[in-house]
């Protein structure tokens, strides 16, 4: 019975175990770099700086850093609201800020800032003070807004308006 026994475990001390094949995995990796060598290292570096993965690590750089564009902000806005047959003007003091997606963008907004100041200001002189009261009606305009610098823009569009200060008074 003990022989028995004895030639079973035997058995089964030779058959692999969990922890024998992630070990023995480890070991081949280990094994294959060892086997690599210098001219595995080299061949290494040289694919990660021209083949195919380092292209598609430097277009996930490029991608993830222009998926956030530049934020070029104006200086503040106060405007009057339309107010047909009131007596009492009501306007509004508002901050913008754009967002563009390249630099060259960014210096073309710059270069018309009075163009841009001049559309944003023909919008809200055009609009209601109800018409801004609610959440879609600002929303309405900063869509307006960023059409109509986008009609007159070259290099690039506009992907953003965001009014980062707003307050209605009259």
């Amino acid at each position: 019975m003990v022989a028995i026994l004895f030639i079973s475990f035997q058995k089964e001390k030779k058959k692999p175990a969990i922890e024998d094949i992630s070990t023995a995995d480890k070991t081949a990796e280990t094994e294959k770099g060892g086997k690599e060598g210098e001219k595995g290292k080299e061949g290494k570096e040289a694919k990660a700086g021209e083949g195919k993965e380092g292209e598609k690590g430097k277009e996930g750089d490029k991608k993830k850093s222009a998926d956030y564009g530049k934020m070029v902000t104006l200086e503040q806005f106060t405007v009057n609201l339309s107010t047909p047959g009131s007596v009492n003007p009501k306007f509004v003091r508002v901050n913008i800020s754009l967002e563009v997606p390249t630099e060259d963008t960014e210096s073309e907004v710059n270069s018309k800032m009075p163009e841009v100041r001049n559309v944003i200001i023909d919008l809200f002189n055009s609009k209601r003070p109800q018409d801004l009261a609610t959440a879609e009606g600002r929303d309405y305009l900063k869509d307006e807004i960023k059409n109509a610098i986008n009609g007159f823009m070259v290099s690039g569009k506009i992907r953003g308006v965001y009014f980062t200060n707003f307050a209605m008074a009259g």
